[in-house]
């Protein structure tokens, strides 16, 4: 499946000619796709919004008899042709495809990264870099810590072959990864500021992580492949959209009990407030500038639908309301 994306990133990169704008336009298309879904779960949701006072009459009425309870709320659920999994829909599609994104961002990224060392090796000199808006090449992470083009004496660790491949084979990782080792390929990084960055290692409890930082301020600008944006970002409209989508599930009454108003609490302030938006800035901040594209532009773009959907269900409520109304009046 990430080979399918891959070849449609390619495509539209065919027509635009820039990776960084077919990332946002392809993450545009898959939002599209998958707004039928949302406009249905968020159908769902206000439909249980309003069974809900029916939801807590049953919930308090057969609180010691838990069979009859779900009896009862199956009954319910099915006389309003309501689900309450609905609402989970369009994560659990959303989820699968934010992997095998990440799956296909690695492997056209690696693709290209092997193929611009060995052309390097080759004629000596570097091919054109994929650029977008600050960031100097979308393959290499958004970050002042991160080089234009890959370290002197990288390993690619994070590069794997791949079956199907002509690119990620085996021979040409191992070729390209012995040719970062050498001086040539030193003397040509350093016109791109490999010689303005230093090292150094934290030495922490668990780990020793190396940090790889500008030697100056002005080498920031110049050198730096990004500027951390890209991660802040990924990781504020996470906390937005996660706070928005959140915001709208349906509300415990004043009756509900303290065990669910606690449950709901936890789960909006605690892992689904903070883990995801803590997790896209770890991941981006670490991981190639195309990918850390897709993540923010996908936030924004699901953002932009869920303030129509509101919008547009809101009006319909207030037009069934105003129909009700004068027809009481008639």
């Amino acid at each position: 499946m990430s080979g399918f994306f891959q070849s449609i990133l390619e495509w539209i990169f065919s027509w635009v000619g820039n990776y960084g704008w077919a990332v946002v336009i392809f993450t545009l298309l898959i939002r599209l796709v998958l707004l039928p879904l949302d406009i249905k779960s968020k159908k769902s949701m206000r439909a249980m919004q309003k069974v809900q006072p029916k939801v807590l009459a049953l919930q308090k009425k057969y609180a010691n008899d838990k069979d009859k309870l779900n009896l009862k709320l199956n009954e319910l659920y099915r006389k309003e042709h309501v689900s309450p999994m609905a609402g989970c829909l369009p994560m659990l599609i959303s989820l699968p495809v934010l992997w095998i994104m990440f799956s296909a961002m690695r492997n056209m990224a690696n693709e290209h990264t092997i193929q611009m060392i060995l052309t390097i090796k080759e004629t000596g000199e570097v091919p054109a870099l994929q650029s977008w808006l600050w960031i100097k090449n979308v393959f290499q992470p958004d970050s002042f810590m991160s080089t234009i083009l890959p370290k002197v004496g990288d390993t690619l660790k994070m590069v794997t072959a791949v079956n199907g491949s002509s690119i990620l084979t085996a021979e040409n990782i191992e070729a390209a990864k012995a040719f970062l080792a050498t001086e040539e390929y030193a003397a040509i990084a350093a016109q791109y500021g490999a010689n303005a960055f230093t090292s150094m290692q934290l030495n922490l409890v668990f780990f020793r992580p190396v940090l790889t930082l500008p030697t100056s301020f002005a080498n920031l600008f110049q050198y730096a492949n990004g500027l951390f944006i890209l991660p802040v970002l990924a990781a504020l409209s996470q906390f937005f959209m996660t706070k928005f989508t959140g915001g709208s599930q349906p509300k415990q009454d004043e009756n509900a009990s303290q065990e669910q108003q606690a449950a709901a609490n936890a789960m909006n302030s605690g892992f689904m407030k903070w883990f995801f938006p803590l997790f896209s800035l770890w991941i981006c901040a670490g991981y190639n500038a195309a990918f850390a594209i897709y993540w923010m532009a996908a936030n924004v773009i699901q953002i932009v639908q869920q303030v129509a959907v509101n919008w547009y269900f809101d009006r319909k409520d207030r037009q069934a309301a105003l129909e009700e109304e004068n027809a009481e009046i008639k």
